[in-house]
């Protein structure tokens, strides 16, 4: 079952051409550098207002996801196989 699986990914990211994984690429780079940067003005913040308390690694605990979802869809995994199914 998990080989049936790694055979589609292989032939959906196959089948993406180079120029659209270099698109994909860098519209996931910039959004972890938009990201990073929100997070470094958000710790920044936070220590100068309230340093008790790292309210910053909400906005961090829900960033990670939106980046993985993100990294997923740059590497083909939610493409359909267009041949089966």
């Amino acid at each position: 079952m998990a080989q049936a699986r790694q055979r589609a990914s292989v032939t959906v990211a196959v089948a993406m051409s180079a120029a659209e994984r270099a698109r994909r690429a860098r519209i996931v780079r910039l959004h972890m550098i938009a990201g990073l940067f929100t997070l470094l003005v958000l710790i920044a913040v936070n220590a100068l207002v309230s340093s008790r308390y790292p309210w910053w690694l909400w906005a961090f605990i829900a960033w990670i996801p939106l980046i993985a979802a993100h990294t997923a869809w740059s590497m083909g995994m939610f493409e359909r196989n267009k041949k089966g199914s």
